[in-house]
Parts: C-alpha cells; structure tokens; sequence
C-alpha cells in the first residue's frame, strides 16, 4: 500500500469517526430531559415549537426559535415519567399571543411541550424584565400603572393606563386597560427592546421604533437602537386609605411605590396594611 493509499484510508476512517461521534451526541442531546428548574427559571427555545393551547386543540400556537420566557414547574409524565413543560402565552409578546387571545376561549396556557434540552436551554433572567421585581414573592416582570397613586380598593378596577416589558423582550404601553381581562389584550403601541443599560435604579431600553405613549428620546438615525426610555424606580412609597363600606372608618392603606418612566409618574402597588 502506498503512502498515498494509507493517507487515504486515514481520512475517511477519521471521518466515519467523527460522523459517528456527531450522531452519538446528537441522539444523547435529544433524548436528554431538563430535570430540575430553579425558581423563576427563564429558558430558551433551541428551536421553533409548534404546539396548541392546553385545552382546545384548534387554537394553533409557533414559538420561534430564540424566544425566552420564564419557565414554571416542571411536569411528569406518569407512563413515560418524562418531564414536559407548559408556556403561559399572556406573558409573551403580541405577535405571539395573538392567536389565543383573539380565539374564544379563555385558556392562555400552552399544552404540555417534553422539556428536552434539544428544546430548551437555561439561561439567565433578561436584564430587561429587571424593571418591576414584585416586592414579596421576587418574580420579575409585571404591569406598572400610570398616575401618582394606587386608587382606593372601591375604584381599583377604574381603567387606567400602564405599561409592561414582556418575557421575550417586548415593550408594550396599555390604554384604558381593564383589571378584569383574563387574556392580555393588544397593547396601544409596542416595540422588540433591542438594547438595555442599567444604571442604579435606572434602567435605559432601547427600541428600533418609537412607542406611542412615553416621551421617548431619538438618539440614533440609523440601526435597531434609535429610541431610549428610561425607567427609574425611587424610593418613594406613597398611601392610599381605604375606607370601609359605611365610610365611618378606614378599613385599610394600600402603598404605592413611584416610579418615573420617560419623566412621567407611574407606580406599581407594594403592600396592604391593616389597622
């Protein structure tokens, strides 16, 4: 045999070699299952998943690759004893809640997707869902409401305005927006955030388009970053006394934190405190 022949016959066993080890981790990696989620896990998606909503099967849902969301506990099968997941679509931005929301059932969750890691992947909670950390439970994410205070309980389902920053990185701006919806319905005006600064208790997003609603500053002419917001959380905590049904007495006091968004004053509600 030659010494060509041999180089030959070197390269295409390596090959085979190296064909063989890809498909061996390739079938490990898709028989893998995630096992464990720490609390507020966010994940995401390694690929587009097509799926239904969890209780009627005619609401079809796609969940491009590259979607983060926050995660919740996992599930088991009890024949196979694989874990599956489910994804609350209301927390997701328009384009993909869509569906569910403008169908006629009331269902916003996913049915249940298996939690392979050729699906899913961890990663670490967005720097832009780091705007609201609810005071007690410590999850991220939630409505900021816009005025100076919380209104007193007997008003708290008046219509007010607010804004939120989705799981997969949209900022989205409500008007007239109703306690009573069970589906989030289409925001006034939103934008993909592609750039977040944090600064303190400052917080800078970045979108491509404006979002009708807040005193943007255009700071760019070109590219994905043009517009900036600022969110600021402060210190603040502001009361609201509830009077109870006679109104002889106070029943309670609701306190508000401030926060300032573009200059403007929102607030989010912290605790209730009773006599």
């Amino acid at each position: 045999m030659t010494l060509t022949r041999i180089k030959k016959a070197f390269i295409l066993v390596t090959m085979a070699f190296l064909t063989l080890v890809i498909l061996t981790v390739t079938a490990n990696a898709s028989s893998k299952y995630l096992t464990k989620l720490a609390k507020n896990q966010y994940l995401e998606t390694r690929r587009t998943i097509h799926t239904t909503n969890s209780h009627y099967k005619n609401v079809k849902i796609t969940i491009p690759k590259g979607t983060v969301f926050k995660s919740g506990s996992l599930g088991k099968s009890a024949k196979s004893h694989k874990t599956y997941i489910t994804i609350n679509m209301n927390n997701l931005s328009w384009h993909l809640r869509k569906g569910i929301v403008q169908s006629k059932h009331n269902v916003t969750v996913t049915k249940g997707i298996w939690a392979k890691t050729s699906y899913f992947k961890k990663v670490h909670a967005p720097k832009y869902q780091s705007y609201f950390k609810q005071p007690y439970t410590g999850n991220l994410g939630g409505l900021v409401w816009q005025g100076n205070k919380s209104f007193p309980l007997r008003q708290q389902f008046k219509i007010e305005n607010c804004f939120r920053v989705t799981e997969d990185g949209y900022l989205e701006y409500f008007t007239g927006y109703n306690y009573w919806v069970t589906k989030m319905p289409r925001p006034y005006s939103y934008a993909k955030i592609h750039k977040t600064i944090k600064k303190g208790s400052s917080l800078y997003v970045y979108t491509k388009s404006k979002v009708c609603g807040f005193p943007m500053y255009h700071v760019h002419k070109k590219g994905n970053d043009r517009y900036r917001l600022k969110i600021r959380k402060t210190n603040q905590h502001l009361a609201t006394i509830n009077p109870d049904q006679n109104k002889k007495y106070d029943d309670s006091v609701t306190i508000s934190i401030r926060y300032y968004v573009g200059g403007k004053k929102f607030y989010v509600n912290s605790q209730r405190i009773y006599p």
